[in-house]
């Protein structure tokens, strides 16, 4: 089942359209990953997904309960970390709400600074009091655009192994980052530009759009002989040094078949080159 189906999207600031008949659909209990460079209508998207902006098209969001957290958090500056928890607790109706804020400050590491006025927080510390209120009512669909942004690696990786433990109670995550190992661990990547999508799917899926197919590097005796055999096949084959690099882009050839098309040479070492999601989304969005 969907959590969220949008159909031919379409945001328009004046003449400047935003978001261009997008189609994308959100499973279920996963964790999808929004990303792309600045400008690339992300933000817009998941502010029509909220209903914050008037757009053409369908969105259905099938949620009991949304926890959003946008990149400039709607706290109150005037009001203590503990203040603005109870706030938010009390707004959505939370029935054991000590319990909750002791859980939360403790998750993001501010029980020292929950007497602190938000004002006087670093950015990353307002990044961690957003995050807990945007979760205090336990929702089952989670909005976060680019939650760890200004946090410190250490909170990062905390912040995502919650991410990961709520995912796996079968919440649903949907995440803008720029940090491409967050994005590794998301178990979709829908990639935008100009306001369309490039390209979707898992990271592996996109590491293989971005190169076309799959690169096996080869290490092998009289590399230049094996080359010319192959580029008669028509191959798409390069060299370096004594390897071959052979971009795979038939889903029905494998290594088994490269290693009998070159019987007559002796094989020393065969591997698939993994492609880094960076550089997969550099070649992407450079297209």
């Amino acid at each position: 089942m969907e959590k969220i189906v949008i159909e031919n999207l379409t945001v328009s600031y004046g003449k400047f359209i935003a978001v261009k008949n997008l189609n994308m659909k959100v499973k279920s209990g996963e964790i999808l990953g929004l990303l792309g460079p600045n400008g690339s209508g992300k933000t817009t998207t998941i502010k029509a997904i909220l209903g914050f902006v008037p757009y053409v098209g369908k969105v259905l969001v099938n949620a009991e309960k949304i926890g959003w957290m946008p990149q400039n958090a709607p706290l109150y500056l005037n009001l203590t970390v503990e203040e603005n928890l109870r706030f938010f607790a009390e707004a959505y109706g939370v029935k054991n709400i000590e319990e909750k804020i002791e859980d939360l400050l403790k998750l993001i590491e501010l029980q020292k600074f929950r007497d602190r006025l938000v004002r006087n927080l670093s950015g990353g510390m307002k990044q961690r009091c957003a995050f807990a209120c945007a979760m205090v009512h336990e929702p089952d669909l989670l909005i976060l655009d680019e939650p760890t942004a200004g946090v410190d690696p250490k909170l990062r990786k905390s912040f995502w192994e919650y991410f990961e433990s709520l995912n796996r109670e079968g919440k649903t995550i949907l995440v803008t980052t720029h940090y491409m190992d967050e994005a590794e661990k998301c178990q979709r990547i829908v990639l935008m530009r100009d306001g369309e999508i490039l390209a979707e799917g898992s990271p592996d899926e996109i590491k293989k759009i971005a190169l076309r197919g799959e690169i096996v590097k080869l290490k092998i005796d009289h590399a230049e002989y094996a080359l010319k055999r192959l580029r008669e096949m028509a191959w798409n084959v390069s060299i370096e040094g004594d390897e071959l690099l052979i971009l795979v882009d038939d889903a029905r050839i494998r290594i088994p078949e490269i290693i009998r098309l070159l019987n007559d040479f002796k094989v020393l070492k065969i591997e698939v080159v993994k492609e880094s999601l960076e550089n997969a989304f550099l070649k992407l969005i450079g297209g």
